[in-house]
């Protein structure tokens, strides 16, 4: 399994609520809806606590291996309907994209 990890910020003179509220309602289901191969998407949002953060959200999508990835990002799905929608709430600037192989060090007893 491979993870892509996501990093980036909401468009500039979106509020960081206006930004959460539209990802969970739209842009989520979108993904999950379009995007069949992804085994695990979550979506973890920064704590503001009154301050800016350097990210509002890191996203970690899970995937069977690095080709599926590849497939996807050279998909018509992807090009025409994801980024598409990002462009109503993400800063394009920001993004900072990492893939990496898992390595559990410790799993917790939730």
């Amino acid at each position: 399994m491979v993870k892509q990890m996501l990093a980036f910020k909401r468009k500039p003179g979106m509020t960081f609520d206006e930004f959460k509220k539209y990802y969970i309602e739209n842009h989520a289901p979108l993904v999950e809806r379009v995007m069949p191969d992804l085994r695990k998407y979550v979506v973890n949002f920064a704590l503001q606590r009154g301050k800016e953060t350097p990210f509002d959200v890191i996203n970690e999508l899970y995937w069977d291996d690095f080709h599926t990835i590849v497939k996807l990002a050279k998909s018509d799905v992807y090009k025409n309907i994801v980024v598409l929608d990002e462009k109503q709430f993400v800063d394009s600037d920001s993004i900072i994209i990492h893939i990496a192989e898992e390595f559990i060090q410790k799993k917790g007893n939730f």
